[in-house]
């Protein structure tokens, strides 16, 4: 444990719900400054396995930037814009960063909402989340917690964060009806949500996405339904778009 994990998860208590053993919360921290709330009871979905392992996280750290171009998507510079953009992030902002992964998205957040934002990375692999950590401590972060934690019961207080982010992990979320619900139990009024995973235009057809959700727990949805899971869950102003095989959803906690 680090003194600035220390520092920074402090900062960070009064919008987490943590357990009952938490008492010091720097006891769940462990060796990379990662506060892991989940343990050895989260039981993984088969895609969630195989990401979480020091080689796949390697490899996706490695080749996503660069194979993005490839396959249609947006540079990540320009994908980051965009988020914060419709994110609206401004400085001091919290934002609260599900599925972060390996935390290129989490450090470009952190970057732009400066040392009086804060922002909390969340996912539930090891691997990816020492990887994030890594990251935040080359680019020099203070306003940082990583989190290993479940977004289908995020470790979040009701209304805690006014941006909500989730770029590039819609699709890997076993229940995304739950997980649109617990981040919208965790917006506030008014609250930005962005998110992103790999998606389809317009309604869709065919049963191959099917086979994936059943088999892998892993989505690959239309963006018009997604939208309107989104709307479901108590978001306003929904918006899509998309790029290769990536769809962008947004919209504003009513």
């Amino acid at each position: 444990m680090t003194p600035t994990a220390s520092s920074t998860l402090r900062r960070a208590l009064p919008l987490l719900k943590l357990p009952p053993e938490a008492d010091p919360p720097e006891r769940l921290l462990n060796e990379n400054g990662v506060l892991d709330l989940l343990g050895a009871r989260f039981a993984p979905t088969p895609t969630q396995r195989m990401l979480d392992t020091r080689f796949t996280a390697w490899f996706y750290d490695r080749t996503r930037d660069a194979l993005a171009p490839v396959v249609g998507m947006q540079r990540f510079p320009e994908e980051a814009q965009a988020v914060a953009d419709r994110l609206g992030l401004v400085s001091g902002d919290a934002v609260l960063d599900v599925a972060c992964g390996h935390g290129n998205f989490t450090v470009e957040l952190a970057r732009r909402v400066g040392p009086q934002g804060l922002v909390v990375g969340l996912d539930i692999a090891s691997s990816m989340l020492a990887r994030a950590a890594r990251r935040v401590a080359r680019a020099g972060l203070t306003n940082v917690l990583l989190v290993r934690g479940d977004a289908l019961a995020l470790p979040v207080r009701d209304g805690a964060f006014a941006k909500v982010n989730c770029s590039g992990g819609l699709h890997q979320l076993p229940d995304l009806e739950r997980a649109f619900a617990e981040m919208a139990r965790v917006a506030a009024p008014g609250a930005r949500f962005a998110g992103s995973g790999f998606a389809e235009s317009g309604e869709g057809s065919g049963g191959w996405r099917g086979w994936l959700h059943r088999r892998l727990a892993l989505h690959v949805i239309p963006l018009a339904p997604l939208a309107r899971s989104l709307e479901r869950a108590g978001f306003g102003g929904v918006a899509t778009a998309a790029a290769g095989p990536v769809g962008y959803v947004w919209g504003r906690r009513a």
